[in-house]
């Protein structure tokens, strides 16, 4: 399997932490970034396209980039505003854009739409380069209370040399 490179700055998001493997640990490794608070890169996430996430036709599958908007939304919203809890999706939208193709860098953003007590909405897309591949709509729904907490998930902060001096 070919090597991700991943860009400088993005670490390995650890899904599963030792447990057993869940979904997210089988669509492939998924990286992360954190920028500057308020910026447009203040929650990055991103990976490198493999063939095993390609439909026959050699582009991403749908499936996969329905996926990562997934994650973009939830995990990226939630950062966005603060909650640190598992933020489950009550729906979605897609529009696809653009293919993407083995090898390519693809990054996911969103921006926060509304909060309200009970829901998080968020617009997500995800990109090659500067160009849009998909556009998302997302509501989750924000759990009242402590909620469960923001899942298993966490960065690799061993990776974290992964990216440096690494080039796309």
């Amino acid at each position: 399997m070919a090597e991700d490179n991943p860009p400088e700055g993005f670490l390995r998001i650890d899904f599963d932490r030792g447990r057993p493997v869940t979904f997210n640990g089988h669509i492939g490794t998924l990286y992360a970034k954190r920028g500057t608070k308020g910026s447009r890169d203040e929650f990055v996430l991103g990976f490198r396209v493999h063939g095993h996430m390609c439909n026959p036709a050699g582009g991403l599958h749908g499936g996969m980039m329905m996926t990562v908007a997934d994650l973009v939304g939830t995990m990226g919203g939630g950062t966005l505003t603060g909650l640190r809890k598992f933020l489950p999706t009550v729906s979605m939208t897609f529009d696809f854009v653009a293919p993407a193709q083995v090898g390519d860098w693809v990054e996911g953003r969103c921006e926060v739409v509304r909060q309200t007590r009970s829901l998080l909405f968020t617009n997500i897309y995800l990109t090659v380069g500067e160009e849009k591949i998909l556009r998302a709509s997302q509501v989750a729904k924000i759990p009242s209370g402590d909620g469960q907490a923001f899942g298993k998930a966490r960065l690799d902060r061993g990776a974290e040399v992964a990216g440096k001096g690494a080039t796309t």
